[in-house]
């Protein structure tokens, strides 16, 4: 009789389970009962390492009868390249038991959800009734009176929707925004995403857009990164017209209209929105969320009432170690450099540059500005970087192709035991998910802080 229980035991915590190991063994054996079955079947589905080792299970127990049996077997035996023989009851039992493990694995595929509330920021249903964080997509329509809420589909897209909006989901590949706004980041695995309206019909290649549609079906579309393909409605039985969008482009589209028309590139209507894609939960105070076009450099975004924020590169793998001014919560404090804590290589991490860079404005141009924000990230922070020489070295791997990055940006914090009002402050809360800032800068002078934040 076929016993496995010998095999790798210290590769495989289940091996210790001797109930599923009695099942395994029952099975290919040839005894198992229809209840004992049963429950196999069940700890399979319900455990990925269970499967695999099942699958082990089996190709052991083919591989014993190859070595063992005999050149003599009984007439009916199956010849193999190499001379291995198997009778054709255990080449039967093998089959069904691969038959059972991928039949186990497309079951458990189908009952998927191909997408899934990852992200919930006051978004209230028409009857309301909060979404929350966790519940599953069904096919059909997606209501949201006011809030936020951003879906993860199975192949990897994120769409963003921003109440009041109507959104009605097909499957992991296709929804139709009746009404409202949604942002959406797709990845390589998801290209081809498709955002239809009564007005258009898009067809993500490889970006981050967004797509607006007005209660007479105006539709707009504004592409952050990469390209899409914008068309005229198949049902609207109009002339095949489509325009390729690319980075910093924008389209408009009305209902029953043979013509998609170019405007001007504005992402204020999406700032709202966009942040949750990129992994920001929330900012409060004077912060403003950019999204970088083709023309993007820091030194382009003067502003004087706002600490602004740009995502950086996503999910990152970086192959050396880094140092950083900040890595445990609490309140930033100079450094020398050799004093700076170290992040680790081979960790992904995603990067966010903040900014607050003063200009001369007003009756009184050369007064010091002072903008107070914070920002929440849903992952954790494992890094903050402000000192200028870290800035420099970090942007080597962080920075945006092409940009022109300013230098002197260090900010200032408060030496310890000085009264004087003017300093910087820098807090990373207990839960290192917070940014807290209270920047401080003259005319014609720079703060930036770099954010690296453990990428998902």
């Amino acid at each position: 009789m076929y016993r496995s229980s010998t095999w790798n035991r210290g590769e495989y915590d289940l091996m210790k389970d001797k109930e599923f190991q009695e099942l395994i063994d029952q099975s290919l054996n040839e005894t198992i009962s229809e209840v004992d079955m049963k429950a196999l079947e069940e700890r399979m589905l319900q455990d990925p390492q269970a499967r695999i080792h099942y699958l082990n299970s089996v190709g052991l127990h083919a591989s014993l009868r190859r070595r063992f049996s005999s050149q003599q077997e009984e007439e009916g035996t199956i010849l193999f390249p190499g001379q291995s023989i198997f009778t054709r009851k255990t080449v039967w039992a093998v089959a069904a038991c691969l038959v059972l493990f991928f039949g186990l694995l497309i079951f458990q595929v189908s009952n998927r959800p191909f997408a899934e509330v990852a992200h919930v920021i006051g978004a209230y249903r028409a009857d309301g009734v909060t979404y929350k964080t966790g519940e599953t997509v069904e096919p059909g329509i997606l209501s949201l009176t006011r809030g936020l809420l951003r879906l993860d589909f199975s192949n990897g897209a994120r769409v963003t929707v921003q109440g009041p909006a109507e959104l009605e989901v097909f499957d992991q590949d296709r929804v139709l925004l009746h009404k409202g706004l949604v942002t959406a980041t797709i990845p390589e695995s998801a290209v081809g995403f498709v955002v239809d309206t009564v007005a258009a019909h898009v067809v993500d290649l490889g970006t981050s857009f967004g797509v607006s549609v007005s209660e007479n079906g105006q539709t707009e579309v504004c592409v952050f990164d990469g390209e899409v393909e914008v068309s005229l409605p198949r049902e609207a039985g109009l002339e095949e017209v489509s325009h390729l969008v690319r980075e910093g482009e924008s389209i408009s589209a009305r209902v029953n209209s043979s013509v998609i028309d170019s405007v001007s590139y504005e992402t204020s209507q999406f700032e709202n929105a966009l942040p949750v894609n990129y992994g920001v939960l929330q900012t409060t105070g004077s912060m403003r969320f950019v999204s970088p076009g083709p023309d993007f450099h820091p030194g382009n975004y003067k502003d004087n009432e706002h600490i602004v924020v740009f995502p950086e590169k996503r999910g990152f793998l970086s192959n050396e170690s880094m140092r950083v001014d900040m890595i445990d919560p609490g309140e930033y404090e100079k450094s020398h450099y050799e004093e700076k804590p170290t992040l680790v290589p081979h960790r992904a991490m995603t990067s966010y540059l903040l900014q607050l860079d003063a200009y001369p404005e007003g009756e009184n141009p050369n007064r010091r500005r002072s903008v107070i924000g914070q920002i929440t990230f849903a992952n954790p922070i494992v890094g903050v970087i402000t000192e200028d020489r870290l800035l420099n070295e970090s942007e080597v791997v962080f920075g945006i192709s092409g940009a022109d990055y300013p230098s002197a940006r260090t900010i200032e914090p408060r030496p310890e035991g000085d009264e004087r009002k003017g300093f910087d402050k820098l807090i990373l809360t207990a839960d290192r998910h917070s940014l807290i800032l209270e920047l401080r800068e003259n005319p014609g002078h720079l703060d930036q802080v770099r954010v690296l934040v453990e990428a998902q």
